[in-house]
């Protein structure tokens, strides 16, 4: 709609000519609900680094979905603990119903953080990378024909570790536990060597057959 108005006296500085008042509006029925405009919702262009956080003096810090909390380099002023974001989902190797592969990020990694469809409010860590603090196992480049798994005792510096080592003529299968180590095998069991054959026992040896 468009209301106008005119007013016959002139303004000071008006030239000696009467105002035009012009007024363009919307309306409405009474009986429909008026609703504000969508505004459209942000959108991140691709992924981006974090570092995960948590309760002072905290290693691991996630909830019952393995979800963590980070802290963007960019969040000056995020206090880098256990307030630091919202929940974080962590993308895993293998994930399934009760089974799969699960290693949470522990406080301190650097993660890669990515959004579904750009959604703000969908993050999501793709990955995790090394750098100047936190370093590889192993000593690259010397150590780079291994493959390695090595966890980190929490709060502590032990560790357990599956290696693999690919050198030509050293190819080796390496199993370290921190602690104890226990096999269970539901049905037979067989075990071939085709060379020596070295054991090692610092305490007792017990054998059970039933």
């Amino acid at each position: 709609c468009v209301l106008t108005g005119d007013q016959p006296q002139a303004l000071h500085g008006s030239g000696g000519q009467g105002t035009t008042l012009d007024n363009h509006f919307e309306a409405i029925p009474a009986d429909r609900t008026w609703r504000v405009p969508p505004q459209p919702k942000p959108s991140v262009d691709g992924p981006q680094s974090a570092i995960v956080t948590g309760p002072a003096g905290e290693e691991i810090f996630c909830d019952e979905h393995g979800r963590v909390r980070v802290r963007f380099h960019w969040d000056r002023y995020c206090p880098g603990n256990e307030d630091s974001s919202c929940w974080v989902r962590v993308s895993q190797a293998w994930a399934g119903a009760g089974f799969g592969n699960l290693a949470i990020p522990r406080v301190g990694q650097e993660v890669i953080v990515d959004f579904l469809n750009g959604d703000p409010d969908q993050p999501i860590i793709m990955g995790r990378t090394y750098h100047q603090d936190n370093r590889s196992p192993g000593s690259l480049p010397g150590t780079k024909t291994q493959m390695t798994i090595r966890s980190k005792t929490y709060k502590g510096s032990g560790f357990n570790e599956l290696r693999f080592e690919d050198a030509t003529d050293q190819e080796q299968v390496y199993i370290h536990a921190q602690k104890d180590m226990d096999t269970e095998v539901l049905n037979d069991r067989s075990t071939k060597v085709r060379h020596d054959h070295t054991e090692s026992i610092g305490n007792n040896q017990k054998i059970t057959v039933v």
